[in-house]
């Protein structure tokens, strides 16, 4: 498996896997200003980045405490919603819908992948310690 040794090239993946999980909560509570609140999708939107941000806790806890198995809702969350954005994004090329968004989703997809991979590897690092 791929692994990392640090985050951004030069940071521990302690210290990585906190500014990701303070990060990702804050681009998570930035949805909530661009929402519709009044439609069903957007309420839906809220709770999945709620549950999303209860997971971003969780790593955040994990990562300071270095308590691995408080990493696992982060990365199985992440996985899920990278798998997610890969299978929306297919979905609008397929259909011929290219807008704004579709750009965003990939950039989305790429950085959570890589996020992933950082917070996995200090998992990993974790267990053999």
């Amino acid at each position: 498996m791929i692994y990392s040794d640090n985050c951004c090239c030069c940071v521990d993946l302690k210290c990585g896997s906190i500014l990701i999980a303070i990060v990702e909560v804050l681009i998570r509570g930035l949805d909530r200003f661009f929402v519709d609140r009044d439609s069903l999708l957007g309420l839906f939107s809220l709770v999945v980045s709620g549950i999303y941000v209860i997971c971003c806790i969780f790593l955040l806890l994990g990562a300071v405490l270095g308590l691995r198995y408080f990493l696992l809702p982060y990365l199985s969350v992440s996985c899920l919603r990278f798998f997610i954005l890969v299978a929306e994004g297919v979905f609008v090329a397929t259909e011929g819908i290219m807008n704004e968004y579709l750009v965003f989703d990939i950039l989305q997809s790429l950085l959570g992948l890589y996020f992933w991979l950082v917070v996995y590897s200090y998992y990993d690092r974790l267990k053999d310690a």
